[in-house]
C-alpha cells in the first residue's frame, strides 16, 4: 500500500464507512422492526437552532423500583448516583393495545418486545418511588404548523407514539392524537 493516490481515498472512505455503520440499526430497525404504540405527552414545540419539534414524554421512562432486576440494584452500590446504566426494558401490551413497562434487566431477553435504554441511578434510592429511563424517543420533528397543531390538540386529547422495534433499537415513525 504504498501508492501515494489511494491515500486519499482512503481516508475519504473510513469517515463514511463509520456514518454507514452508524444509521445501519436504525434503517434496518424502520425497515424491518415490530409495531408498537407508547402512551406519551407532547411538551414543547420549538427550539430557535433545531426547528420545530414535538418534544415528548412517556409513561414507560418511569418505572417504579420493584419493577427493576435485583442485579440492577446491586449495581447502584458500585456505581455513582446521577450516572446512567445501559438497561434492557421488556414490554407487554396491555388492554387497550398500547405497552407498559413489564421489567428492567441487565440482560438483553430473549424474545419478545424489549427496548435498550439509559437508566439514571436515583440520588435517594430507599426514597425513590420511580426511577427515570430514557430511549433516545424524546422528539419528533414536524413543520412548525404542525407541531404547534400537535401541541395545541394533545392538551385537549391523549395522545400516542407509534414506534418501531426490533432487537431492543426503536425508531419513532408518528405520533396519533386522539
Amino acid at each position: 500500500m504504498n501508492k501515494p493516490s489511494l491515500r486519499p481515498l482512503i481516508v475519504f472512505t473510513i469517515p463514511v464507512l463509520i456514518l454507514l455503520v452508524l444509521a445501519l440499526p436504525p434503517v434496518w430497525t424502520t425497515m424491518t422492526g415490530d409495531v408498537i404504540k407508547i402512551k406519551t405527552a407532547p411538551v414543547d414545540p420549538t427550539d430557535l437552532f433545531r426547528g420545530s419539534y414535538v418534544a415528548l414524554q412517556y409513561e414507560i421512562e418511569s418505572v417504579k423500583p420493584s419493577q427493576l432486576d435485583s442485579s440492577i440494584k446491586s449495581d447502584f452500590n458500585t456505581r455513582n448516583t446521577g450516572d446512567y446504566k445501559k438497561v434492557y426494558v421488556r414490554l407487554k401490551q396491555n388492554t387497550d393495545g398500547l405497552y407498559d413497562v413489564d421489567s428492567v434487566t441487565k440482560e438483553k431477553p430473549g424474545n419478545g418486545i424489549y427496548l435498550k435504554g439509559e437508566l439514571q441511578i436515583p440520588y435517594d434510592l430507599q426514597n425513590a418511588k420511580t426511577i427515570q429511563i430514557r430511549y433516545g424517543l424524546d422528539n419528533y420533528f414536524a413543520s412548525e404548523e404542525k407541531a404547534k397543531e400537535m401541541e395545541k390538540d394533545a392538551l385537549a386529547n391523549p395522545s400516542v407514539a407509534v414506534v418501531k422495534v426490533r432487537n431492543g433499537n426503536v425508531v419513532l415513525t408518528d405520533i396519533i392524537i386522539e
